[in-house]
């Protein structure tokens, strides 16, 4: 095999009697994926029209991550292998090629496979022998410029190998695909400006009050335990005063990839900034104490890392049933009297609001 397996998109075939076929199938798929979808429905669509135009044993649409040294699988169709499923939770392969890939130019490649030639990359011999297969065909899918991801096709033992024309169909669906992908990007990115913190990232106040109605709205015959941390950062207006507000942002930025990394191991948590220094956590399904130990942890050792800059916590909870006379604004306001304790008093642990009942309403 030439050049160790890459060979260039872009070049010129002759697609012969496949050739109304798959010109249908693209055209098809750019009336369809024109179309507003969800993103994950935008895969599917891709990659099951892919797997039938080719045609293909499994087709494999994965996003690339990591800076491009792997791909997490995010669907596959077909003829899966003994270990795929159609939606996978953590189906992950190195890609150290895509750190190194120019995406900036009109040239790129595909990787073309084949068990049996002696030039397949054991690794990928490995994978095709585990799969069932035979040969495959790994295409990056670039959008804007960057590469987004993989498509990844395989064919069973006594078909053909991947040849040109199956390329070139590949470059004119990855092209209406990545066009797809980045105009769902922006319709995303403007959506999510009225509930995202420029600054931060994170949630608004308008996101998670209107979570929290959501969440509020408990359905019959179910409860629901819903905590709410509320962080304040000590020192802001110092450290503004002092160094620049420029500073004041970072250690904003700071307090809140913290928050993130503390709060991302608590399945059912979502953290907003409310305010200049004020950040909410909400939790749901969590025990208390599993809110109370996170929140500690991270207030002790925002006091060890600097006392002039550390974090106060206040945290206040309650169980919820159907009929339950509780709103959102009641949570809130006890876990902020709560916090209000801890600051004033330079607590370097979490004070816990007294339990909130949570009757029915008269």
């Amino acid at each position: 095999m030439d050049n160790h397996g890459i060979v260039p998109m872009g070049v010129g075939v002759d697609m012969r009697e496949e050739e109304p076929n798959r010109l249908r199938s693209l055209a098809s798929m750019a009336r369809v994926l024109n179309r507003p979808h969800p993103l994950p429905r935008l895969l599917e669509l891709a990659a099951e029209e892919a797997c039938r135009a080719l045609p293909a044993a499994s087709v494999s649409v994965s996003r690339a991550e990591h800076e491009g040294d792997s791909v997490r699988t995010i669907h596959n169709v077909g003829d899966l292998g003994p270990d795929e499923v159609r939606w996978p939770e953590n189906e992950i392969y190195p890609m150290p090629e895509f750190a190194t890939l120019d995406a900036s130019g009109d040239v790129l490649v595909v990787w073309r496979f084949s068990i049996d030639d002696p030039d397949t990359p054991e690794d990928e011999r490995a994978l095709l022998k585990r799969l069932g297969k035979a040969a495959s065909a790994a295409a990056p899918l670039v959008v804007d410029g960057k590469v987004w991801g993989e498509v990844y096709a395989t064919r069973r033992h006594a078909e053909p190998l991947f040849d040109d024309d199956d390329v070139a169909y590949l470059e004119g669906l990855l092209a209406i695909l990545a066009g797809a992908l980045s105009r769902a990007d922006r319709e995303r990115s403007l959506s999510e400006l009225a509930y995202r913190d420029p600054l931060t990232g994170l949630l608004n106040r308008r996101a998670i009050d209107e979570h929290a109605q959501r969440v509020f709205d408990v359905p019959a015959g179910r409860t629901r335990e819903v905590g709410v941390v509320a962080v304040d950062i000590n020192g802001l207006k110092q450290t503004n005063d002092r160094f620049g507000h420029q500073a004041g942002d970072r250690l904003i930025q700071s307090v809140a990839r913290r928050l993130q990394r503390s709060f991302a191991r608590v399945p059912g948590s979502i953290v907003a900034r409310v305010g200049g220094d004020e950040f909410t956590v909400m939790l749901v399904d969590c025990p208390l104490d599993k809110v109370v130990e996170v929140s500690d942890q991270l207030s002790e050792e925002s006091w060890e890392l600097d006392p002039t800059t550390a974090l106060s916590c206040g945290v206040a909870g309650s169980v919820l049933r159907p009929d339950h006379s509780l709103t959102p604004a009641d949570v809130f306001a006890a876990a902020d009297r709560a916090l209000y304790v801890a600051k004033r008093e330079h607590r370097r642990r979490t004070v816990v609001a007294p339990p909130l009942p949570s009757e029915p309403a008269e």
